[in-house]
């Protein structure tokens, strides 16, 4: 699964690969993404949140899952102003 990771730790987006968990080793499984592989600080905030935000640019609709930690204590995301900690789009 490819993503964009803006880390806390660093000044410009990465693309970056997600690791996905399938539920069984069926070809027609359904895949999990696991977003704790790639944000940073687990042992301040160990919980993932995440949310889908739907973009309309003119006659195209785009999907995204947004994958963030929330915590007062994490470092402040210099590329997204309202984050703190890493974020998986």
């Amino acid at each position: 699964l490819r993503c964009r990771l803006y880390s806390a730790s660093y000044c410009r987006p990465q693309q970056v690969a997600m690791l996905t968990r399938c539920a069984n080793i069926s070809r027609n499984a359904t895949c999990y993404p696991v977003a704790e592989s790639m944000l940073q600080d687990a042992a301040l905030q160990p919980y993932v949140h995440n949310c889908q935000i739907t973009v309309h640019e003119g006659r195209r609709t785009y999907h995204y899952c947004i994958f963030f930690k929330w915590h007062c204590r994490l470092r402040a995301n210099a590329m997204l102003d309202k984050f703190q900690g890493d974020v998986v789009i």
